[in-house]
């Protein structure tokens, strides 16, 4: 049985065309070796979360006191507490404080690596030239950067001023708007994008 099940997925796969399967084997690999270091290197020291949580949160914080005059929003790491399910939970985020006055707290998982490595991932599986790559990776990820804060800066603002909404906008809301961004970059990147490399150029 197993091996008939083989065989089928083997015939998909054949059928499938030269730039598909290159597409595919390229971001199995970069799947494996992205989770493989995340995991083994970088995520219980929070080598790359950490900084780039405080940074989100800095930015969003020098957001706010742009746009609420009157205010003074501040940003610094904590250790949160929380029960789920029963469960403690202790994690490490960056807390925003309005005149000293806690508002929120920014996680990891809000910190937009994730979407960093998904993005630019897309980009390197794809058979296009390098300096198109990097070119449109350093620019793909300042917009994303700069859309995640104002989903922060949003998602403060309404835990501030209309908390009613603030579950379904984290949870459904500024998600659309964040993977969207990302698609449309997709989008961008693909347009009359040549699948055939020249010989001289590295993919």
């Amino acid at each position: 049985m197993l091996g008939l099940q083989l065989e089928k997925l083997k015939s998909i796969l054949a059928d499938f065309p030269p730039q598909i399967k290159t597409f595919l084997i390229r971001s199995f690999i970069l799947f494996v070796v992205w989770k493989g270091l995340y995991l083994l290197l970088w995520s219980e020291k929070r080598t790359l979360d950490d900084p780039l949580t405080q940074i989100v949160a800095k930015h969003s914080v020098w957001v706010l006191n742009q746009i609420t005059p009157g205010n003074t929003f501040t940003a610094k790491p904590m250790i949160a507490v929380k029960n789920f399910e029963g469960e403690i939970q202790v994690s490490r985020v960056s807390r925003i404080d309005r005149n000293g006055k806690p508002i929120m707290n920014i996680a990891d998982e809000c910190n937009g690596l994730e979407l960093f490595v998904l993005y630019f991932g897309f980009l390197l599986a794809m058979p296009a030239v390098i300096k198109r790559k990097i070119w449109f990776g350093l620019c793909g990820i300042l917009i994303i950067h700069a859309v995640n804060i104002l989903r922060c800066v949003g998602l403060g603002l309404l835990l501030m001023n209309w908390d009613t909404y603030f579950d379904i906008a984290h949870h459904y809301i500024f998600k659309i708007m964040v993977y969207s961004t990302i698609f449309i970059l997709w989008v961008v990147f693909s347009k009359n994008l040549s699948f055939s490399t020249p010989k001289n150029e590295a993919v």
